[in-house]
């Protein structure tokens, strides 16, 4: 099970924690990053919150 992790809803203006996310490496300039992914139950928007460096 992942561990729960908040994320802010813009729209909103909300936090909400959730364990229901998606983690994604991407490349940038600095080198690569974990960003994860969740879905806002206020809006059904869908927002990023970054986790740190990938190794």
């Amino acid at each position: 099970m992942a561990e729960k992790l908040k994320f802010f809803d813009l729209k909103a203006k909300k936090y909400y924690e959730t364990d229901q996310y998606e983690v994604v490496v991407r490349e940038t300039k600095r080198g690569k990053i974990k960003i994860a992914f969740a879905v806002s139950p206020y809006t059904g928007k869908k927002f990023a919150r970054i986790l740190g460096p990938a190794k």
